[in-house]
């Protein structure tokens, strides 16, 4: 948000919630294409993707990394085995870095084995990194999401509300001198090299955010998402991919007010039955019905309230959405959590389906670097 509009917005509506919800319009207008692509591959548990310079697909799945040699659909050969279960990827200095849940960051060679590692920053262990980057100097930037929980308890840690443990790094290609150049954050989720500056996601704030990379100072590009921005990447034809594994609701951010509620909630409920947001990867007759959520005559209504949801959005450097694609609420390509583009195709993480998609980029379409629908 521009700052000429938010004066505007504070003069003529001083009343209205700065951290209400944002309806879906604008860059942000609802769609089916992310229900309308290609599946590209199927796997048990995917978490993040990257690339290479030779066009190979890399992506993690449980304690795995699958790789795709031609960038093609097809079988995966196993890249490598992992003592933990695998989150973001990151190529870069001709290695694979790896986050491993409760263990740190690996970085491996181009035949899968292990050639350095990074445990803990300034003393702290990095037992919840979320996303990795790299740059063309050789330096590594990663998130770490949360100092209490692990990755997979990513929805405790938005219940507690805590004050914000997350934080982001940068070490150097052989992952070491770790140096911490932001802290208090609230569940980092992606981050991305930018010349001198890091565009990094704070999902539970919905903000994107501008840091210095040599951790001299923070600013807030946008401020209130619609949903939970995951990893970001560059985009081929300017400006940037983001990731959203959710959307926010009113009745989250209602229970997320009522603290009495909440903490029984999570005393007396399995996680997967909290009101809250999912992933869309589990099923069942028990689950919050989220109010108008409701199925009629067996069919789930797109427009109904999300529990989960699909979306990617392009922004600007600026953070300001130019387009997006959406999975609706009655789709099956929700949960997303990560994105890369590869030979004019914009190839997409589906967490909760569980499957990659992809996208053609044609050629009518370079100007803008628009999805054809």
């Amino acid at each position: 948000m521009s700052l000429m509009r938010e004066i505007a917005e504070r003069i003529f509506f001083p009343n209205r919630d700065p951290h209400a919800i944002p309806v879906l319009d604008g860059g942000f207008s609802p769609n089916g294409r992310l229900d309308e692509a290609t599946t590209f591959a199927e796997l048990d548990a995917p978490d993040a993707l990257t690339t290479d310079p030779e066009g190979a697909i890399y992506v993690s799945s449980g304690n795995r990394i699958y790789r795709y040699s031609t960038g093609t659909p097809g079988s995966p050969t196993q890249f490598a085995e992992c003592e933990a279960p695998v989150g973001a990827l990151s190529f870069g200095n001709g290695l694979i870095y790896a986050a491993l849940a409760g263990v740190g960051v690996v970085a491996l060679d181009r035949d899968g084995a292990e050639q350095a590692r990074l445990t803990e920053a300034d003393g702290a262990p990095l037992g919840c990194v979320t996303a990795l980057a790299t740059d063309a100097g050789g330096e590594v930037f990663l998130t770490d999401g949360s100092q209490t929980v692990g990755p997979q308890d990513w929805l405790r840690d938005l219940m507690q509300k805590h004050r914000g443990s997350g934080r982001v790094i940068a070490c150097d290609s052989g992952l070491c001198q770790p140096r911490v150049l932001h802290r208090g954050l609230r569940w980092p989720a992606g981050v991305v090299a930018d010349g001198d500056r890091l565009l990094v996601t704070e999902a539970w704030a919905h903000r994107l955010l501008c840091i210095a990379r040599d951790g001299s100072g923070m600013q807030v590009l946008q401020k209130n998402f619609t949903g939970y921005p995951s990893r970001i990447r560059a985009a081929s034809e300017g400006g940037f991919w983001i990731a959203f594994f959710a959307l926010r609701t009113q009745l989250t951010e209602f229970v997320l007010r009522e603290d009495a509620f909440r903490t029984r909630m999570m005393m007396e409920i399995a996680p997967e039955l909290w009101i809250g947001p999912s992933m869309g990867d589990h099923f069942d007759y028990r689950e919050p019905t989220q109010v108008g959520r409701i199925k009629k005559l067996g069919i789930q209504k797109p427009w109904a309230p999300p529990r989960s949801y699909g979306l990617i959005a392009r922004v600007t450097a600026e953070g300001e959405a130019i387009e997006s694609l959406h999975s609706r609420v009655s789709g099956m390509t929700h949960g997303i959590t990560d994105m890369v583009e590869r030979d004019r195709r914009l190839i997409v993480l589906s967490k909760g389906g569980r499957k990659l998609v992809w996208l053609p980029m044609t050629p009518e379409n370079t100007e803008t670097g628009r999805i054809p629908a």
